[in-house]
């Protein structure tokens, strides 16, 4: 028996630095539509890509895993995004060609039947995506609103400050999203050519 055909899904920096994910082939974009914004303030300071129901929609990426069977690619996907046993449930979001699903992070279910739609449609019996959620400076898991992600850049400093440029500098130029344009004016953190490095 075959082993099952199994995609990631991706818009951040799993692009530019997939590190252990074991991918087939490059990523492509040519994934479902979805709502995507930088709306996430990770643990060392950066501002992240991530779904935010909120968001305009826009075409994101996809690439085959190079594994044997679902539960490899939930966890190789786990591995290279840091999350623990206890939050994969939370936080890797998980569609069949069967119907069945798994997430409980930014899944609305607009996303989902997306998902599910462009599924339906690909040579895949599965994808599985990163499905952190919004986060605000002081930690909350709700969305924060542009003013507070532009203060919060602004209080970074040395190496923390670096890291959050490359990672906006670095983001899929396609992404033109608000709060990006937004990042560009006052920072003037433009796309760049992709370099080494990333989450």
């Amino acid at each position: 028996m075959a082993a099952p055909r199994i995609g990631c899904l991706a818009w951040g920096s799993l692009l530019w630095d997939p590190r252990t994910l074991p991918l087939a082939a490059p990523f492509e974009q040519e994934g479902p539509r979805l709502p995507i914004e930088f709306s996430r303030v990770a643990l060392d300071g950066r501002v992240t890509l991530v779904i935010d129901p909120r968001a305009a929609t826009t075409r994101s990426w996809w690439a085959p895993l190079a594994v044997d069977s679902l539960g490899a690619g939930v966890e190789a996907l786990a591995l290279r995004e840091g999350v623990g046993p206890e939050r994969i449930g939370d936080w890797i979001g998980i569609q069949t060609r069967a119907g069945v699903g798994a997430c409980s992070g930014q899944c609305p279910e607009s996303v989902r039947a997306e998902i599910a739609a462009w599924l339906a449609a690909k040579r895949l019996d599965a994808v599985v995506w990163t499905a952190l959620p919004a986060r605000r400076p002081d930690g909350r898991l709700q969305r924060p609103e542009w003013s507070e992600l532009v203060d919060h850049l602004e209080r970074l400093e040395g190496t923390a400050r670096e890291r959050a440029e490359q990672y906006i500098r670095r983001a899929p130029e396609p992404l033109r999203t608000p709060n990006r344009l937004r990042f560009e004016a006052i920072f003037g953190w433009s796309p760049r050519a992709r370099v080494a490095g990333g989450e």
